[in-house]
């Protein structure tokens, strides 16, 4: 009797630990392929220059079983604006064999292929976005909805990167200035920039600022004309950031006698979307 009682007691015992273990037994383990819940980009607000090349987004995978791939499935811009300059194609040199080095221009042109790209796609395995130079896409905010899928299945990541675009962009100035450089896109032709240089809050005309000094290093272009409205330059898109040096004509005159001297001061900016500025600069 004593020994069926002990049997009884080891029984229940057991049953109970066993009741106690089956939640974590039932625990959900994740299975192969599966996406993490905490998937995301890096930095999830960016900002880009219209019209210049750059490649967009760090996503962190966390983790998740890869590879991953990667798909655009839908973006807005938050004051709607049209968004079709996004898939306006590019034409793009690209290699179909290696360089060795020594080729003439003939062999490289062999070896290039001129393949059409829309301006703005995302690669498919590393989830970048990439934007193609000599895109025209407006300033604006956009947002990009991107699906990430593996073998497991797929997951949407609504908002996953905010890029907001720029049509220009003054980076830095020299402290001679009494404030920052100001830039206007005028009109979508032609191609050019009128700087208008002021001296004590009066603009001078065009034949009174220059910008001879260090031309190597600054932006590209050709003069065009001096006007009493300032100077004009025809430049090719987009403007690259060059450290950009003007020159003001300072005239005074002193017992009877006329002085003049230039005083330089630069700065450095970049202009993106394609047309016609007029940028600013204050002395």
């Amino acid at each position: 009797m004593k020994t069926d009682m002990r049997k009884l007691t080891i029984n229940f015992i057991l049953f109970i630990i066993g009741a106690a273990l089956l939640p974590i037994g039932c625990t959900e383990v994740p299975s192969l392929g599966s996406i993490a819940p905490d998937v995301r980009y890096k930095n999830r607000k960016q900002y880009a220059i219209s019209g210049m090349g750059q490649n967009i987004g760090d996503f962190l995978s966390s983790s998740s079983t890869l590879p991953l791939n990667f798909e655009i499935v839908n973006v807005w811009e938050t004051n709607g604006l049209e968004i079709s300059s996004f898939d306006e194609e590019i034409a793009v040199v690209s290699y179909n064999a290696p360089i060795v080095g020594g080729e003439s221009e003939e062999e490289l042109r062999l070896k290039t292929d001129t393949v059409m790209k829309p301006a703005v796609s995302l690669n498919l395995f590393t989830g970048k976005l990439e934007i193609l130079e000599g895109n025209r896409i407006p300033a604006g905010e956009y947002h990009f909805d991107i699906r990430v899928s593996n073998t497991s299945g797929s997951t949407l990541l609504r908002d996953a990167i905010v890029i907001e675009f720029k049509e220009y962009e003054v980076a830095s100035w020299s402290t001679g200035m009494t404030k920052a450089p100001e830039i206007e896109r005028v009109a979508d032709a032609p191609n050019q920039i009128r700087f208008v240089a002021h001296l004590d809050g009066t603009p001078l005309p065009g034949d009174r600022i220059d910008f001879t000094a260090n031309r190597a290093s600054g932006f590209k272009g050709t003069f065009v004309n001096d006007t009493p409205e300032g100077e004009i330059w025809k430049v090719n898109f987009p403007v690259k950031s060059a450290d950009t040096y003007c020159s003001w004509q300072i005239i005074e005159e002193v017992g009877g006698v006329v002085n003049t001297t230039y005083v330089t001061e630069n700065m450095n900016f970049v202009l993106g979307r394609p047309g016609s500025y007029v940028i600013k600069l204050f002395k």
